[in-house]
């Protein structure tokens, strides 16, 4: 207990001072399986939300350096200790106890000691494997980026007070047996040329990290599975059960170690692999494998993998969205368990799910109830960002544990991208534009989903009053007087002998009313379709034009319809949001139109800014051929929980010579 006071003592007076890319492709992680445990009142807690990771990188001195190489004096970690990085959907409160060192450090012999104001960058990390639900893959495509590693490299000069040319031109390199200072070029994973330059190798070590409350609810501890290892293995905190218990070893002593471990021995560290879930691991163990990876990336970047990111869904900027998972039930999810027992019935509690989707800002919390092997969508509505980028969808399920994310999980991430489909205007068409190999293609086909199904559970109680008897003998007891005749001779007479008792009782029904209901479930049917028509008609400005029928040259005017329809609240759909055009010029492909909503359900062409007139048209090339000239079209985002509706519309006009032939070349005018 004397550590215990020690150490918060010291934690609490440094607390007063207290703040899609190329990859590259060897890695060394992975991950077993588990799940949380939900947060209890009064006792420790960590939320699904909220987690980083430590993160320290090294540079090879040399250029053999490898993974067979020793990490401590073939290597140099760059800048002053390890930083973290976090995302965006929380803020770290002041006062949270972080370690200063990392575990190659630990394994070394330094000692657990607070920091107090850590480097804290914000960015997209995948949220951790089993402990927030992320995946492994979506891990080792974010370490292994080499965006994030020169993102990591600047921070690290920063925090040595430094550019991160002056972070490597002050390390001494050997390079092809000659051992000086090497220009910066030479040494950064930087690319010039479409080729890589870095000599040396690159590593990065992390490790996951869960922000923990302790059952005091004053200390929060920001730790990796090692230091939660040490701090109860040198007696600082009990992560375990018992009266100075805080009741989270679930995660520190078998989910966090189990999230992330070497797949094979790197710089002579062995393998722990992964143990089963809910068997702890010991603290030793922890120590010397449990809750870290690496990623290297080799000299000269071979191997180099471009854009691994891996994304489960994609959007459109500045678009309203649904984003649904599927819940299933292993068990009966009711609004309450009086159906378990005599007891449960007169003092019920709450059974049903709850499931937190958050997105952007936006969270929504939805309360469940699903029949044992049922399902139910569960979504939310949201907005995405008005800039390109990937947001993270966190799910997490609390409340009743027969509800599982498709089947299997407890808490989920999802990576959406979001894309700008404006950046993709046709250039501007010229009057000597030529094209003599043009082929033309036929307009593509592509799947269509035009209606969408989804429901909504509902459960009520059905009473059933049963009369349960309880005979019971009511006892009467009567006292009754004995009489007979006493004495004898002449003494003898008539009178009380004696006295008894007598149960002149009766059997009594002492039974009471049960209510032996049971839950009845009701499925609400919701559904959605969406049909449009779409017109191409020459523009206005095309002089010569005759109903569908124009010169190439001139332009084209597009008007999009859209009918959606739904039985649905506004809270569970959107309208078709986005049209995209492509053109026969550019094989339906290449270049395209992101259509203007003049309305809730009208679309046509922006205002092109190569005409004239700033009218909303597509100009057709001059050198197209004569027939028929296709537009095609795609409707999309119309979002429902069953997924996105799209529907593809075309229309054509017919093109018969070219502007041309409407010039008219006059003799000059004499004097």
């Amino acid at each position: 207990m004397k550590k215990t006071k020690n150490l918060l003592v010291i934690f609490l007076a440094l607390a007063m001072f207290v703040t899609m890319l190329p990859a590259y492709a060897d890695d060394n992680a992975d991950t077993g399986s588990g799940n949380t445990n939900s947060a209890l009142d009064e006792k420790g807690f960590y939320r699904g939300s909220e987690y980083m990771y430590k993160v320290s990188v090294y540079v090879g001195l040399t250029d053999k350096a490898d993974k067979n190489s020793n990490i401590s004096s073939d290597w140099t970690m760059i800048g002053n200790r390890p930083l973290y990085v976090k995302p965006s959907n929380f803020s770290v409160s002041a006062g949270v106890f972080y370690g200063v060192e990392n575990k190659v450090n630990y394994q070394s012999g330094s000692a657990l000691v607070p920091n107090s104001s850590p480097m804290v960058l914000v960015d997209n990390p995948p949220p951790i494997p089993i402990t927030n639900g992320g995946n492994i893959g979506s891990v080792k495509s974010y370490f292994g980026d080499t965006a994030t590693l020169n993102y990591f490299i600047d921070a690290f000069a920063n925090q040595k007070g430094t550019t991160r040319e002056g972070l490597v031109e002050s390390i001494t390199f050997t390079i092809g047996g000659e051992r000086k200072s090497y220009p910066a070029e030479e040494i950064l994973p930087i690319k010039i040329d479409g080729q890589y330059q870095n000599k040396v190798p690159w590593s990065i070590v992390y490790e996951p990290v869960i922000i923990s409350y302790l059952k005091d609810r004053t200390t929060t501890l920001a730790f990796t599975a090692t230091e939660y290892a040490l701090a109860q293995k040198l007696g600082y905190f009990n992560f375990r059960g018992g009266a100075d218990g805080q009741y989270i070893s679930g995660m520190t002593h078998s989910d966090l170690p189990n999230s992330i471990f070497l797949e094979e021995s790197w710089f002579g560290y062995p393998v722990t692999s992964a143990l089963p879930d809910n068997v702890y691991w010991e603290l030793d163990r922890i120590i010397a494998g449990g809750g870290w990876g690496m990623r290297l990336l080799k000299s000269n970047a071979i191997n180099a993998i471009e854009n691994d990111t891996e994304y489960d869904y994609e959007y459109r900027v500045d678009t309203d969205v649904v984003t649904s998972v599927r819940i299933y039930a292993s068990d009966d999810i009711t609004p309450d368990n009086r159906h378990e027992s005599e007891a449960a019935y007169n003092n019920p509690v709450k059974n049903t799910a709850t499931v937190t989707i958050s997105a952007n800002g936006y969270s929504k919390s939805t309360e469940v109830v699903i029949p044992n092997g049922g399902s139910e969508l569960v979504w939310l509505k949201w907005h995405t960002p008005s800039v390109p980028g990937d947001v993270t969808i966190q799910v997490n399920i609390s409340g009743n544990s027969a509800a599982k994310i498709d089947g299997t999980s407890r808490n989920a991430s999802f990576i959406g991208k979001v894309v700008d489909l404006s950046l993709s205007e046709p250039p501007n068409p010229k009057a000597d534009d030529r094209n003599e190999h043009f082929t033309l293609q036929s307009p593509p086909v592509k799947a269509e989903k035009t209606t969408a199904n989804w429901g909504i559970y509902d459960c009520s109680w059905i009473p059933n009053w049963v009369w349960h008897p309880k005979w019971e003998w009511e006892s009467d007891w009567h006292r009754v007087t004995e009489h007979g005749w006493k004495g004898s001779g002449e003494n003898r007479h008539w009178g009380v002998t004696g006295h008894h008792w007598v149960d002149r009782g009766k059997w009594v029904d002492n039974g009471h009313w049960v209510d032996e209901g049971h839950w009845e479930y009701d499925y609400t049917n919701y559904h959605a379709s969406l049909t449009g028509t779409m017109t191409l008609e020459p523009d206005e400005n095309s002089p010569t034009a005759d109903g569908d029928t124009m010169k190439s040259g001139y332009g084209v005017n597009v008007n999009v319809s859209t009918f959606p329809t739904t039985n649905a609240p506004n809270s569970h759909v959107t309208n078709a949001q986005n049209v995209i055009s492509y053109f026969p010029e550019f094989d339906y492909n290449t270049y395209w139109r992101l259509l203007d909503a003049m309305s809730l359900s009208k679309f046509a062409f922006k205002e092109n800014k190569f005409s004239t007139f700033n009218s909303r048209t597509h100009f057709t090339p001059l050198w197209f051929p004569n027939g028929r000239y296709a537009v095609y079209s795609e409707v999309i985002d119309m979002w429902t929980p069953d997924g996105m509706l799209r529907i593809n519309l075309m229309d054509d006009v017919t093109i018969d010579g070219d502007l041309y032939m409407d010039w008219h070349i006059g003799p000059q005018r004499g004097e």
